[in-house]
């Protein structure tokens, strides 16, 4: 009777050790987020890129192998303009708050005179990279230019940093009469941070973005 009680009880022991729950694996930190010093922000941040050459001072360069494999295809599509992975210049400019658990991560790329940011949003728990968007921008050619700035602020007051994405657009046409005409046109896009994503929202007077958030303009 003894040894039977002794068996049924090793029996358990050993059922209770394969059963046992195992200790939560840590996720490691992707690399890129290395590159990404914290900065302090204001309930207000105004996001711009500055046209002259000596008025910009880069951040830590981040290797290009590291950067474009660090990001999803769909994002590199966005901006392909400037994502050159054997010509572009990629900066790590600082790393800040901007809801419960997430953080954004602001990069410049430099592709010869073009000149770009994107907020790279950064989920602490996933040890993600779940959003990219522009945030600064001046690109073009002769013909024409784009001017992108941006203000990032709670909007909704909901706790979280939401983003109002100001764009100039300037180029040179001819008129009937042969003559150059030069067009500049103004927009405003208002995007919400939701789940983890900037959310373009629809703006019944755009107008009024525009003229509340100013960009400096080269024209």
């Amino acid at each position: 009777m003894k040894k039977s009680i002794f068996f049924f009880a090793s029996l358990l022991l050993g059922v209770s050790a394969c059963h046992s729950p195992k200790e939560p694996q840590s996720v490691a930190e992707p690399p890129l987020l290395a590159f990404f010093k914290p900065m302090p922000t204001a309930d207000t941040l105004h996001l711009e890129m500055p046209i002259s050459e000596d008025a910009e001072k880069p951040g830590d360069t981040i290797p290009n192998d590291l950067f474009f494999s660090s990001l999803d295809t769909a994002w590199l599509q966005e901006i392909e303009h400037v994502a050159d992975p054997k010509e572009a210049m990629v900066y790590g400019l600082g790393r800040f708050s901007i809801a419960n658990g997430f953080d954004a991560c602001l990069v410049g790329i430099h592709l010869n005179w073009f000149k770009h940011q994107s907020l790279l949003v950064y989920d602490k728990q996933r040890h993600a990279f779940t959003d990219r968007v522009t945030v600064a921008e001046w690109y073009g050619g002769e013909g024409g230019q784009i001017l992108t700035g941006s203000w990032l602020f709670d909007y909704d007051m909901d706790g979280s940093k939401d983003l109002v994405q100001r764009e100039i657009e300037h180029w040179m046409k001819m008129d009937d009469k042969g003559e150059p005409l030069e067009t500049i046109v103004e927009r405003a896009n208002l995007l919400q941070f939701k789940e983890g994503k900037f959310i373009r929202m629809t703006m019944a007077d755009s107008a009024a973005l525009v003229k509340r958030f100013p960009i400096k303009s080269a024209w």
